[in-house]
């Protein structure tokens, strides 16, 4: 099977795009028969890199959410060309475990850099 869009979606750089990119994994679920356990992981990825994206990309930030027979595969883009660092963190830290998270849930994550300056955050899970 090809794959499919299922959904793209812009949020502002707000930390309440967080919430409504989990809301909209959440929505689009039932159309792609996804487990709990499947949403719940996603939505713990996804959380992460809208996060990183809030926190230090430019927006627009550009959820897409993209499905193949057996794999889900989550995109966020933001304007801003840097490739996040997966830095290890202290224990005492409040921040920079995001994408220590996401490479520890999501069966394959990585960086694409665009052409247009722009950069997508992804990972992939299967379904």
């Amino acid at each position: 099977m090809d794959e499919t869009v299922v959904a793209q979606v812009t949020f502002e750089a707000l930390p309440s795009s967080v919430r409504a990119a989990r809301r909209l994994l959440a929505d689009v679920s039932g159309e792609l028969d996804l487990s709990a356990e499947t949403i719940a992981v996603a939505q713990l990825a996804l959380s992460e890199l809208v996060t990183n994206a809030v926190l230090h990309g430019t927006p627009p930030i550009v959820v897409r959410i993209t499905a193949e027979d057996q794999y889900l595969h989550v995109g966020v883009a933001d304007s801003d060309p840097t490739e996040p660092r997966a830095d290890e963190a202290r224990l005492d830290a409040t921040s920079g475990r995001g994408l220590a998270i996401v490479a520890a849930v999501a069966g394959v994550w990585g960086v694409d850099a665009g052409r247009d300056g722009t950069k997508t955050v992804w990972f992939t899970i299967a379904r």
